[in-house]
């Protein structure tokens, strides 16, 4: 399979709708996106499966949103992972930090909320920009897992039945290269939502068990597929139900950190503060806590 053809089927967030039912949702696909946001921090396997965690429900939250903006997902909390957050801009760009100590992780194959994070909160914060103001919801993490959480966020602030699956993985291609790749599924039940929908509340609630049902059998494997494109997963979830895709949006990592900016904020400390940050090859250098990307000032330069 080419590069191009690969390509295609990442780093994607597309919106479906079944059919003359109540239900929508938005399936997330990633690929080399994930890969640069998490091999970059040498994480701990399960320390890096949850930051992917948050990266695609940050995506899936935000790329709901009808106005440019952001969505920014938080969680901390007073376990060995005591901060985490992932924010998500509507034209796809995201990027996502975590706070570990490590040496207080407990042994483990799989990822385990409580275990990782203990007991703590989950916010997400709608920022529109343009000196709006910002609306947040707040949530208690659920010991199960993060898309779980988040699931009942949405559930609470939204007041719409939601359903969120998502996945994280290695894969090995052909070459023996291991990168992450990550998937993931949300879906919402719906009123009726114009005239020619004769929904009754029955029939809203059959045609969203039914779908339920179906999501349930999704694997891990099947979200997190290079092989696998999304129209093809939506139509083997939904094909008698009748599923209709909508334009994808394309996502790609997103870090606001400059040289300039962070010489500005250098400029901030004093000169003996300076003094003391600069390294034994004479510089100072200060690392990016999203992208980890270091960048080396001479002290020079900063006078």
């Amino acid at each position: 399979m080419s590069d191009n053809i690969q390509n295609s089927k990442d780093d994607l967030v597309t919106p479906f709708h079944l059919e003359g039912q109540p239900v929508r949702g938005r399936i997330v696909r990633l690929g080399s996106v994930l890969d640069d946001l998490l091999s970059p921090h040498d994480l701990p396997e399960t320390v890096a499966v949850l930051l992917g965690e948050a990266v695609i429900t940050a995506i899936a939250a935000g790329s709901s949103l009808k106005f440019d903006g952001r969505v920014i997902v938080q969680a901390s909390g007073s376990g060995p992972v005591s901060f985490l957050v992932s924010d998500f801009t509507t034209d796809g760009g995201v990027r996502g930090y975590i706070r570990v100590d490590e040496q207080k992780l407990p042994d483990m194959t799989q990822p385990d909320l409580q275990a990782l994070m203990g007991d703590g909160q989950f916010a997400l914060t709608i920022d529109p920009g343009k000196a709006e103001n910002r609306y947040q919801g707040i949530a208690s993490l659920e010991p199960e897992s993060f898309a779980k959480t988040a699931e009942t966020y949405f559930k609470q602030s939204e007041q719409l039945p939601s359903k969120l699956i998502i996945a994280i993985a290695r894969h090995t291609n052909e070459d023996g290269i291991t990168k992450w790749r990550g998937g993931g599924l949300f879906m919402q039940r719906i009123a009726g939502g114009n005239d020619d929908d004769n929904y009754g509340d029955d029939d809203e609630q059959d045609a969203w068990v039914t779908a339920l049902a179906l999501v349930k059998t999704i694997t891990a494997d099947e979200l997190t597929d290079p092989m696998l494109d999304t129209e093809t997963l939506l139509l083997r979830l939904f094909h008698e139900q009748g599923v209709r895709a909508f334009e994808p949006l394309k996502i790609y990592k997103r870090c606001t950190c400059t040289k300039d900016r962070l010489q500005e904020i250098l400029s901030n400390f004093t000169r003996g503060e300076r003094k003391e940050m600069v390294t034994e090859t004479g510089n100072v250098e200060m690392t990016c806590e999203y992208c980890a990307k270091t960048f080396s000032f001479a002290a020079t330069d900063l006078e």
